[in-house]
């Protein structure tokens, strides 16, 4: 019997069986691709998405880290990177100086850097903060702040598709996204996603959209993904309230889009709705178990020069897994 460990880790929460969740094996040497495809099309544990962590190929990367949906692999997961960096970390094979670390991931879109803040126990930080530090023990003693990752930036266009279309597959009035003043965009880099503003989170928490439709809509306009967004949020320190809904890709919803809220945080500055750089924001269907995504700005002027996402991320599941048969074992 060959036996892995599989650990299921949540991203952008500190609370386990909330956020975004990922499959990562850690010590997947000896892997075959087709063994990654099996491990992943058969994964029990209601995760969508596998990382794989083997040795690098390349010097400058202290590993290589492969995706895998149950059905392909994929060139790159955000919230997956950020569960995988978690994992690492929290087993010490990741050593951490205090205040900041930066690691090269190689992944199938090149070499991904990975930054890490954290406080050693040895520098005067006790106390930690509900929701926005996590305590660390073992060999990464003390606490940690903030996994980021950069992400694309996004250009934006006016909206081609009407908004009377997009409210009635959305199951809404059309006044909810209107009233907000804020425009209908399409968010473009390496694909069309579009950007919906709404008055309300209860209407996007109460949302039960026709995703046949949308995704039939969405195809009829070149668009793959949603972000359904408010201002009105459920935590006085977020800035947006959002859902994520993918059908025209496959994807029913995203409980945290790594790379939706990036290009939200820059759509923020750039429509003028805020001016500050750095943005919490919450994502998700459930109020008891939304995801909290850190969203980092780098401007020059009027111009954004950077776009960073990430969080933090706790295990909340650990398995081991018979790689021949595929039996899920209580650890």
């Amino acid at each position: 019997m060959r036996e892995l460990i599989i650990k299921g880790v949540d991203s952008f929460t500190t609370n386990p069986f909330s956020g975004n969740p990922a499959g990562v094996i850690t010590e997947a040497d000896g892997l075959t691709e087709q063994n990654m495809q099996e491990i992943a099309s058969d994964m029990k544990l209601n995760i969508i998405e596998m990382a794989y962590v083997t040795l690098p190929r390349i010097d400058e990367a202290a590993f290589r880290v492969r995706f895998f949906t149950p059905s392909k692999e994929l060139d790159m997961s955000g919230h997956v990177t950020i569960a995988t960096a978690f994992a690492l970390i929290e087993e010490g094979r990741i050593p951490l100086e205090d205040g900041y670390t930066k690691i090269i991931l190689e992944t199938k879109i090149g070499n991904t850097p990975v930054e890490i803040y954290f406080h050693s126990s040895g520098s005067g930080t006790t106390e930690i903060a509900e929701d926005t530090m996590i305590r660390l023990h073992g060999d990464n003693d003390g606490v940690l702040e903030k996994i980021m990752m950069h992400q694309p930036i996004y250009t934006f266009s006016p909206s081609r598709v009407p908004v009377e279309e997009i409210a009635e597959v959305l199951g809404i009035e059309s006044n909810e996204i209107t009233k907000t003043g804020l425009p209908v965009v399409i968010g473009s880099k390496d694909l069309d996603w579009l950007i919906i503003p709404i008055q309300s989170k209860e209407t996007i928490l109460n949302m039960h959209p026709d995703l046949i439709k949308l995704g039939i809509l969405n195809k009829k306009y070149g668009i793959l993904t949603n972000h359904i967004f408010s201002l009105d949020t459920f935590d006085s320190d977020c800035i947006t309230y959002s859902r994520h809904f993918g059908p025209a890709m496959g994807l029913w919803e995203d409980p945290a889009s790594a790379n939706a809220s990036g290009g939200l945080g820059n759509y923020l500055i750039t429509y003028g709705v805020t001016s500050s750089t750095s943005m919490v924001m919450q994502q998700g269907k459930e109020v008891d178990s939304l995801a909290r995504i850190l969203v980092e700005i780098g401007r020059e002027g009027d111009e954004t020069t950077s776009v960073r996402v990430g969080g933090l991320a706790v295990t909340s599941i650990v398995r081991k897994i018979d790689i021949d048969t595929g039996e899920i074992i209580t650890v």
